[in-house]
Parts: C-alpha cells; structure tokens; sequence
C-alpha cells in the first residue's frame, strides 16, 4: 500500500514504465466543487494492481489541474482505497488547522509536509469527493436539491419519456395520521428493469432514508429536511446518483396526503436507449429523389 506522498512519485514514474493494461474493474465519479465537475475520481484494477486517480482543475489558470495518484498491489477493493486516503487526507488537514493553533502560542507545528504539494483547495476538494464516494459504496446517497431543469424527473412521464429515462418505477408513501408511520406502494414503469441488484440497492436507499435524522425518517424529519430541496409548487425535489441509478425524490409536507415519491432512473438503460436511438435515425433519413419534370423540351 502507498501510505504517503513520499511513495508518489515513484509510483508515477512506474505507471510510465509500466503502463496499466486494460482495467478489470474500472469505475469513474465526478464532484463540484468550486463550479461543475472540477473534481474526478477514477479507480482501476487490473489483477493485483489497484489504484485511485484524483485530480482537480481549478479556474485559475495558474494553479491547472492538480493529480494525485494512490494505490497498492493487493488487489484493494475501491472502497479500502477511498476509505484509506480519505482518513490520510482529513488526518493532514487537521493537522495543518492544529499547526496554525500551535504557532499562534508559539509552539512548534505538528503537521507533516505529506501533501503539501497540494493546495488546500484541491486537498478539500479530494476529501470531499472521497467523502462523498464512500457514503455511496456504503449505499448511503448524497441527496442535493434537484436541478431546475429536471423537476419533470419528480413525476410520471409518458411511456417514451419512461423509455428515454430509464426510469425503472416509483416508490409513493405517506407516515399514516400519527406522522411516524410509514405506507409505501411500488409502481413498475419498465419491470423489466428490475433486477435483483437494483432491487437490493433501492432497499439500502430506503432505509438510509428511514434513518436517524433521514429525509424519510417521519413526517416531522422529511417537514425540516424539505428546507434543503428545491421548491416545486407544493413540494420539495431531490436527487441522488449511484454508480448505476439515479434517484429522484418529491417530498410534500402536508398532512393527509402522500408525502413521498421516489423515483428511479437505470442509467445503463439510458445509454443503451440514446444509442439504440442514435442507431435508428440515420436510417430513417430518406435520400430525396430528384425532381423530374414531364413534357419538357430539352434545352
């Protein structure tokens, strides 16, 4: 395992040397930061060989991307690398906000030099990123308001809009006249969608929600975490993203009606779609046959 910057570059001018064939497992994640997308992380294994490649790009044109490669040689799973260089990095930048402390009393700093290559920006952008991936691999979700263009994605569509979204089927609850129950109703869109792999994943969803303090927990919890959605005539929209799904969630606190909808896109069922689709139009395009004009005279 590379435990440090130290092992870094040496580690870089081997991935030179010997560059890493085809992945075996190969997965890609992407994070805001400071605008859309700054932030990757990319996790590849091939045999034994595992590693994470972050990098930030910042919008200063001086500073360019920052990359930050970390990985080891036995066969470590994309969650023990995140969950490895996460602890690293937070451990640094406690350790440099102690340091400030420390020299503020005039005492000497405690902090290492092990990522100051880095800036802090990046540095709190890769935390954030593998903070947030870590959540995910633990089937915990990072709910963000929904974005504005995308609030017909908080309801039902038609059949082609279903076809075009992947969207697999709803979930519509309510927490019952005490407010601390909790009613749910399953609607399939494409049920044929709806694996073994996607059920299990959409029950971790639910229940993280169901937690202590979780949107879903109640009426009370869901009423308090709707200040943190975007307003949607009488409702608040969410949405989550795993690897495979995209979750979409409406909540309307008020009594006496359903409280929830929570809706899920395929995003594989997607691609698959836009390609299929890609495929189709050309051949649909006719080529237009020259006009031919009768009982003219050559000219």
């Amino acid at each position: 395992m590379i435990e440090s910057t130290h092992d870094y570059e040496s580690w870089r001018d081997s991935l030179h040397d010997n560059p890493m064939p085809e992945a075996d497992e190969h997965q890609v994640r992407f994070y805001s930061h400071d605008y859309t997308a700054d932030t990757t992380l990319e996790y590849n294994r091939q045999g034994d060989r595992a590693e994470l490649t972050l990098s930030f790009s910042s919008e200063d044109p001086d500073m360019g991307v920052e990359e930050m490669i970390y990985g080891g040689e036995n066969r470590e799973s994309m969650a023990e690398l995140v969950s490895d260089l996460k602890e690293e990095i937070t451990g640094y930048l406690d350790a440099i906000d102690s340091s400030s402390f420390y020299e503020q009393q005039g005492l000497p700093a405690k902090a290492s030099d092990a990522y100051g290559e880095y800036s802090r920006t990046a540095l709190y952008a890769f935390e954030a990123i593998l903070g947030e991936t870590e959540k995910e691999l633990q089937g915990e979700l990072t709910w963000r308001p929904i974005e504005p263009d995308k609030t017909d994605w908080l309801y039902s569509g038609s059949s082609e809009q279903d076809l075009e979204r992947g969207c697999v089927g709803h979930l519509r609850g309510d927490f019952g006249k005490s407010g601390g129950e909790f009613w749910t109703s399953w609607f399939d869109h494409q049920p044929e969608l709806k694996s073994t792999a996607f059920h299990e994943e959409l029950q971790n969803v639910v229940n993280a929600l169901r937690k202590q303090d979780g949107l879903l927990r109640n009426f009370a919890s869901m009423s308090r975490g709707c200040r943190d959605g975007l307003a949607c005539e009488d409702s608040f929209g969410f949405k989550a993203e795993s690897p495979h799904y995209t979750y979409c969630l409406r909540c309307t606190p008020r009594r006496g009606d359903y409280n929830f909808y929570l809706y899920a896109y395929d995003k594989d069922a997607q691609r698959e779609h836009a390609m299929l689709k890609g495929r189709k139009e050309p051949e649909q395009q006719q080529i237009a046959k020259p006009k031919i004009k009768r009982n003219e005279m050559e000219r």
